[in-house]
């Protein structure tokens, strides 16, 4: 399937208004619980680059293509944003979500053929460059729910971090998601993406909701207020040093769905 989704955010560490609608969960939450939290939620996710002035072309192509998705009366949901700011604007991303590994070699079997054979002929001829990978929606880590429906806006900050820093990472996240969890104004809008093949890695991206650009203005508390509110300013800033240590950088995006460039099964 050729296609592009986007993940996008803000800054953890300096935007309240983001990191606040992140998820909760347990530190201390084994790694069997935490696959079996997972095993339905595993995405593919496809980046198309068009060639310059050819956007216009990628966008019929990838109509097309849907319509070929309709017409094989595929069963998954392919759901397309295009990148707005940030190094990869420009780029569409599509994506599936809400499937177990085994999926995929079903989806394989029954339509890869045909379907690498129209997006070949619909897209690939508007194409600058094409990349995909694999990850897994984080329900352990998320306040929003797994393949909820998406909003206008996504706000997305991808976090790459050094070797051997994940669990430090995530079990500081999910300190902050458990103060943030107890708000009960704070919204639940967020989820967590982890890379699992195909990207430079470990590679969390942080997902939120935005119905418009106003959703982007910070809230009355920033994350640093509730997280010191809850553990205290040393026990705060320790959790905060462990996010800056564990990530060697990270950059931010913002997406826009394009519904029309979209497909859903019919019900």
């Amino acid at each position: 399937m050729k296609s592009g989704n986007a993940i996008l955010a803000i800054s953890l560490i300096c935007s309240a208004g983001c990191w606040g609608q992140a998820g909760s969960g347990s530190s201390s939450s084994s790694t069997q619980a935490i696959n079996a939290q997972n095993a339905n939620n595993v995405c593919r996710v496809y980046f198309v680059k068009p060639k310059l002035g050819s956007e216009a072309q990628l966008e019929q192509g990838r109509k097309k293509h849907m319509q070929f998705h309709k017409s094989q009366n595929d069963t998954w949901t392919w759901t397309t944003f295009a990148i707005e700011t940030g190094m990869n604007a420009g780029v569409y991303v599509t994506s599936t979500c809400g499937h177990v590994w085994k999926d995929f070699d079903d989806w394989e079997k029954r339509m890869g053929k045909a379907d690498t054979a129209d997006a070949t002929t619909n897209m690939s001829p508007h194409e600058q460059a094409s990349w995909n990978g694999f990850y897994l929606y984080r329900s352990d880590m998320s306040l929003g729910a797994a393949n909820r429906p998406p909003t206008p806006i996504t706000a997305v900050t991808i976090y790459v971090l050094h070797p051997g820093a994940q669990n430090e990472f995530t079990d500081a996240i999910k300190k902050i998601n458990d103060a943030l969890g107890k708000q009960p104004d704070w919204p639940k809008t967020s989820g967590w993406l982890q890379l699992i093949n195909g990207g430079e890695g470990p590679t969390f991206v942080l997902l939120n909701s935005r119905q418009n650009w106003a959703d982007f203005a910070p809230l009355p508390k920033s994350i640093a207020d509730v997280v010191n509110e809850t553990y205290g300013k040393d026990a705060g800033d320790a959790i905060f040093k462990a996010i800056r240590n564990a990530t060697e950088h990270l950059f931010t995006e913002s997406a826009l769905y394009r519904p029309d460039l979209s497909y859903s099964p019919a019900k």
